[in-house]
């Protein structure tokens, strides 16, 4: 009997109890082998295509515009055209007077005549000459002096010609024409009105088709080329979309905003666009392999670097460890990991951050599909 009382205090001793109502040795030991894991919820990591395009905002220009200006001086004898007028490439606007350049032209044509007839008698005397040396009859000298009056008559037609030719331009300029087809946007002058070489006339603009101007990174730019097709919308209509065509990609950036500038034509058949509308448009969306695909909620930084929890199965349950990942583009809340993961593998979404390399891990029910944006 004596026996058992001594060897209770030593068992209660060896489970930690020292009688003094303390439980810290009890909350210990429970803490051990008790312990579960973190509870976090998990995604399986997918591989596919992100098609998210980027969006920029745009201006349409007019294809072609000019300010027309008179290329002769002269009063305005006829005005041909009024504002809103379509017109083909080489019909007339306005006339001028044409009595002083056609009097030139009659002038420059009869001196071109007579230069003519010069340069025939001038071969004729050479010819003669020719002969006559033969004979004897003429020196060596007067055989080159009639040579030398060839050459002089054939250089003052030359001349005479150019003359001709520029009075004949001087008479087509009286008449002012549409340099291509287009609209009149405004008219500057009025029959009766003096104009001088240079005078703004009329302005001209092509809208069958437009210029469709916008500012992108250099990212965007890096990506972008000619001949990409892109969707252009446009408010003022509505939202009606268009196709577009990319023409160019600027190599300078703007002083301004750092942007790129890039063109797209934009066909206008229906004429319904007008320049200074704005578009907004959506870049071609870049070409790119099957990639994994993670929710942005799976990413980390971790010692400066960019990180998930990607989950580790063993005998005794899960594990969270952290590895280091390489993202790309993004799309609403997926984003693209060019390193670090393999399609099928499953990563933490939430609870992470109370996570650590190697951390013991409670599992929510399983989601398998990466949210959408």
């Amino acid at each position: 009997m004596k026996r058992r009382t001594w060897m209770l205090p030593l068992l209660l001793l060896a489970c930690g109890e020292t009688g003094g109502g303390s439980d810290e040795g009890v909350s210990a030991v429970e803490a051990g082998p008790l312990q579960t894991g973190v509870h976090v919820r998990t995604v399986d990591v997918e591989v596919g295509r992100l098609t998210a395009r980027d969006q920029v905002s745009g201006r349409v220009h007019a294809f072609h515009k000019a300010t027309i200006t008179a290329e002769a001086s002269g009063r305005v004898v006829e005005r041909l055209v009024e504002r809103g007028d379509r017109l083909e490439a080489g019909q007339p606007l306005f006339r001028l007077d044409a009595s002083r350049p056609r009097l030139e032209l009659d002038r420059a044509t009869a001196t071109m005549r007579l230069r003519e007839t010069d340069l025939a008698h001038a071969k004729t005397e050479f010819e003669r000459g020719l002969k006559l040396l033969e004979r004897n009859a003429i020196s060596e000298q007067r055989r080159d002096d009639l040579e030398y009056a060839v050459d002089q008559a054939e250089n003052q037609l030359a001349l005479a010609r150019v003359a001709r030719d520029t009075a004949r331009r001087a008479l087509a300029d009286a008449t002012i024409e549409a340099p291509f087809a287009g609209i009149v946007e405004s008219t500057a002058v009025d029959t009766g009105d003096f104009v001088s070489a240079g005078t703004p006339v009329a302005s001209l603009v092509e809208l069958s088709r437009v210029r469709l101007r916008a500012g992108v990174t250099a990212a965007e730019a890096s990506r972008l080329t000619p001949g990409m097709r892109a969707t252009a919308s446009f408010t003022a209509l509505g939202g009606e979309s268009k196709d577009a065509e990319l023409k160019s990609v600027g190599l300078v950036a703007d002083r301004a905003d750092g942007t790129y500038v890039v063109e797209f034509w934009v066909g206008n058949d229906d004429g319904r666009l007008r320049e200074g509308m704005i578009a907004s448009v959506a870049l071609p969306a870049e070409e790119r392999d099957p990639r994994p695909l993670v929710p942005r909620g799976a990413l980390i930084r971790r010692e400066g670097r960019i990180a998930v929890f990607v989950v580790e199965e063993n005998g005794s349950g899960a594990l969270a460890r952290a590895r280091s990942v390489t993202v790309g583009r993004s799309q609403g809340e997926r984003v693209e990991v060019l390193e670090g993961l393999r399609g099928g593998e499953r990563v933490v979404v939430d609870g992470h951050f109370a996570l650590s390399d190697g951390a013991r891990i409670s599992v929510e029910a399983r989601s398998s599909r990466t949210p959408e944006s």
